[in-house]
């Protein structure tokens, strides 16, 4: 009779216990999103500097959801003061986040918020290109296009390493980031007539054809 019983018992704890793991995910969610509702429009109309937006955007960059710490990133984007080196330190930070929307969010408003030629910027920019999502570098050849002071050959050659990309924006935008920061040379002309001319991309040889169009 115990053993008919416990048999009994088995089925109806099992589906208990389901029933409280549904709960709890269904749970979990409904809190989610009303979590992710309150910050529509967070900073949307706070000015720049502004000194209770920003110290929400700093406890907002603590949060386990990424969508709450992309949303902070964006907001320093557009309210951090330029060059302001404590809320430029946030944002490094989360140049390593590891959700790959908040690395862009972070590389974005790095590219905004930096002064331009700003060495540690850069710096901590240029490790993005080795990032294992293709829109980070993309993102990262852009920044280091704005970021980076004419001429400084080492910021050009981690560029123009990134004509191998795997990822055809990237490459384009390389091209792009290259033409802004590099000194016309003969031997950058000749890479770009490599990339023109041996591309696997069409679109690509024919960004490296207008660039050297431009340059040439």
């Amino acid at each position: 009779m115990r053993l008919v019983a416990l048999g009994r018992l088995v089925p109806k704890a099992e589906g208990l216990l389901r029933t409280t793991l549904r709960s709890a995910v269904v749970s979990r969610a409904q809190e989610l999103h009303r979590h992710r509702k309150r910050l529509d429009g967070f900073g949307k109309d706070a000015p720049r500097g502004d000194a209770k937006t920003l110290g929400a955007c700093r406890e907002l960059l603590k949060d386990e959801d990424w969508f709450a710490r992309k949303t902070a990133v964006d907001t320093l984007k557009q309210v951090a003061g330029r060059g302001e080196e404590n809320h430029l330190a946030l944002l490094y930070k989360h140049l390593e986040d590891e959700d790959i929307f908040v690395r862009e969010a972070a590389v974005d408003a790095v590219a905004e918020v930096a002064e331009p030629e700003d060495v540690v910027a850069v710096s901590k920019v240029s490790l993005r290109l080795a990032d294992e999502d293709c829109f980070v570098r993309a993102r990262a050849v852009v920044a280091l296009g704005r970021l980076g002071h004419k001429g400084d050959a080492r910021t050009l050659a981690l560029l123009e390493d990134m004509f191998e990309d795997g990822f055809v924006p990237v490459r384009k935008r390389a091209l792009e980031a290259v033409e802004a920061l590099a000194p016309v040379s003969e031997s950058l002309l000749n890479r770009l007539r490599v990339v023109a001319r041996e591309d696997a991309d069409r679109g690509v040889r024919e960004a490296a054809k207008e660039t050297l169009s431009r340059l040439g």
